[in-house]
């Protein structure tokens, strides 16, 4: 028979503003994206065969249906409930271990420490399945909110984006060496899905590009048939020294040049807050169309990376350099313009030393 419901709150904080609102494509993306990983944990958990094309059977959909309840009042929390609905009473159900396994799944990437994922997917694909479900329900790196996930009265679990979503990335990438991978963006001009291949074209050679890619990926793509999209996989080149092909695609994104707000930057374990936030406005590099580009003329910073991602690391990495270079060193040591630079710094940004290192 169903055992009885399993209940956790999800929380998705964003104390900086000190808003009780959350945007309604964040909390969409977060509810949408668990619900998927509950999915996967109960089809392992019930011992069924993930194939590489799995579709998902009516009877786990049914049995395993997420329910929200009212948001509590104080932060954006909501409690979600497992085995509330209308589910066969025949089958023997155990929610309350399902949710555990998806709080073990959150305390492995919250901790860096991902061995326990062993015991929860033990074969390989259906493990970086899941951790592209967790890549996709997280918000986005720059969008200022954080997740956290907490069950009965354990520790409530939080995982902020800009930290989790680089792990998920390397454990994804770990078993490709990393001079092979590549991120390239085109224009996407047709799928195949019998293939399983996507055709990038260039925005500088105009070449087509063929990209192989994993199943789960599909999603992305039908989501954004036409426009720029980005592709990270392992790569060859041609005679020229361009990609050409792309297999083993790990990721399919579209390019997105929304403005970044940063009121927080992490790197490694120091946080530093703005005392308003940093707005930039990325746009791609004329030459290549290859790199995210954003610039603050008032702190004489220039960031680019190919993924955005790996842009707000870079914008973390060089607030901390000069941070160190600027605020750390004496006023004596410094000449008269960087002696305004570091009185602009003082003025936009604070290092906050009490901050507690959480992925």
């Amino acid at each position: 028979m169903a055992g009885p419901e399993a209940i956790a709150t999800i929380r998705l904080t964003n104390d900086e503003d000190g808003t009780h609102e959350v945007p309604a494509d964040v909390l969409a993306r977060t509810l949408s994206g668990l619900q998927q990983l509950v999915y996967l944990i109960a089809t392992t958990q019930e011992n069924r065969r993930i194939r590489d094309r799995f579709r998902l059977p009516q009877e786990i959909q049914q049995r395993y249906s997420l329910s929200c309840r009212v948001p509590q009042s104080g932060s954006y929390a909501m409690p979600i409930a497992l085995g509330s609905g209308d589910v066969d009473s025949s089958l023997f159900t155990n929610y309350s271990d399902l949710l555990s396994r998806t709080e073990m799944l959150f305390s492995s990437i919250q901790t860096g420490q991902l061995d326990p994922l062993f015991d929860v997917f033990p074969d390989e694909k259906v493990r970086n399945r899941a951790l592209r479900e967790v890549r996709k329900l997280l918000p986005k790196p720059g969008e200022g909110w954080r997740f956290g996930f907490q069950r009965d009265d354990h520790p409530e679990i939080l995982l902020i984006p800009d930290n989790a979503v680089p792990l998920i990335d390397r454990e994804l990438a770990q078993d490709t060496p990393e001079n092979t991978v590549m991120t390239v963006t085109g224009e996407l001009i047709r799928i195949d899905f019998d293939r399983r291949t996507v055709v990038l074209r260039h925005p500088v050679t105009h070449k087509e590009i063929e990209c192989v890619y994993v199943d789960e990926l599909e999603e992305t793509m039908i989501e954004n048939r036409r426009g720029m999209i980005q592709a990270t996989g392992r790569f060859t080149l041609d005679d020229e020294g361009y990609p050409n092909k792309l297999t083993d695609v790990t990721q399919l994104e579209p390019v997105d040049l929304s403005p970044i707000s940063l009121k927080i930057a992490h790197w490694n374990d120091r946080e530093f807050r703005f005392r308003q936030p940093l707005t930039f406005n990325p746009s791609l590099d004329e030459e290549s169309q290859q790199f995210y580009v954003v610039e603050d003329p008032v702190l004489t910073l220039l960031a680019y990376a190919q993924t955005r991602e790996q842009l707000l690391q870079e914008i973390s990495e060089q607030i901390a350099f000069m941070w160190d270079a600027y605020v750390g060193s004496s006023e004596d040591e410094l000449a008269p313009d960087a002696l305004r630079l570091r009185q602009k710094l003082i003025e936009t940004v604070s290092e906050n030393r009490n901050a507690t290192s959480k992925v």
